[in-house]
């Protein structure tokens, strides 16, 4: 239990109630998932009890200062990129942002974490949302890919090693160059890329779409993931200053508004590792995004 979270100072009744159902829903099979209000109420989304992640979204509820962010930037026919989608945390934010007059592309190579995206797409009516079953890198073809069980879904990584844990799947693979139409390109204002490693393939592979459309990026720079793909920090940075990106990282103020600080340094280990890119800090400040 986490009784650092503001839940219990808010609402400690109602959140000793939640902890203790949870326990209880836990220990019955047909019980163990449940369906629950997310991003504050905008959508739902199926919880998994014997997973950290749905834990935490039944007992506490989940707000994040990346999400709140992406919830800021995206409005009605924008395209979002959210790369990585596991179970669509990121994907039902922004599909509620961008409405039925725009699209998100949620790539998820995963199968059983695919199947649980799709799980919530559908709860939600999101035809605006495109799952896409391949993983992103800077060429299409096939590769190996390393899948863990439900909970550990979101370190599931190209580039697998003799001796880990897990199962390996072959995968499709595409590049963001080749996925997008040129409408997406038109609209598109945010991708998001939470690829455990892969982060600098998938950039190389959406060279032209940087190039033309200058989006928002929001990606992982996690020095270890990335040298298991043979890339560095230090790659990811110079690739985007070529094109003129610059760094921020996101938090969140007393009331829970995004806020983005400039981030001097990005190719070190974090507690944080997601870090924003814009060529255009104007268009987040217009959005209602704080600087500081």
């Amino acid at each position: 239990m986490n009784f650092d979270n503001p839940a219990w100072r808010n609402a400690p009744v109602r959140t000793g109630i939640r902890v203790a159902k949870s326990l209880a829903r836990r220990a019955v099979p047909r019980w163990s998932r449940a369906v629950v209000s997310y991003d504050e109420g905008r959508t739902v989304i199926s919880a998994d009890l014997h997973t950290p992640m749905g834990l935490l979204l039944y007992r506490y509820g989940h707000r994040d200062a990346d999400l709140d962010l992406i919830g800021r930037l995206l409005a009605a026919g924008d395209v979002f990129v959210d790369g990585g989608a596991n179970v669509g945390l990121f994907t039902l934010v922004a599909a509620t942002r961008v409405g039925r007059a725009g699209k998100v592309l949620a790539f998820e190579p995963g199968r059983a974490v695919r199947l649980r995206l799709l799980e919530n797409v559908v709860l939600n009516g999101l035809a605006q949302v495109e799952v896409v079953p391949s993983a992103l890198s800077d060429r299409p073809g096939q590769a190996s890919f390393r899948v863990f069980d439900i909970g550990g879904a979101g370190l599931n990584h190209l580039a697998p090693v003799d001796g880990e844990q897990g199962e390996l799947e072959t995968v499709s693979v595409t590049t963001l160059d080749a996925a997008l139409i040129p409408d997406d390109r038109r609209r598109l204002a945010l991708i998001k890329l939470d690829l455990e490693g892969a982060e600098h393939a998938a950039l190389l592979g959406a060279g032209e779409t940087l190039r033309e459309c200058h989006p928002d990026l929001l990606l992982e720079i996690e020095p270890a993931h990335l040298r298991r793909m043979g890339a560095s920090a230090e790659a990811v940075v110079d690739l985007l200053k070529g094109h003129g990106y610059r760094f921020f990282r996101a938090s969140s103020d007393a009331a829970g508004n995004a806020l983005l600080t400039a981030a001097d340094d990005v190719v070190s280990p974090s507690s944080r590792p997601n870090v924003f890119a814009t060529i255009d800090p104007e268009r987040a400040r217009q959005r209602g995004v704080v600087f500081r």
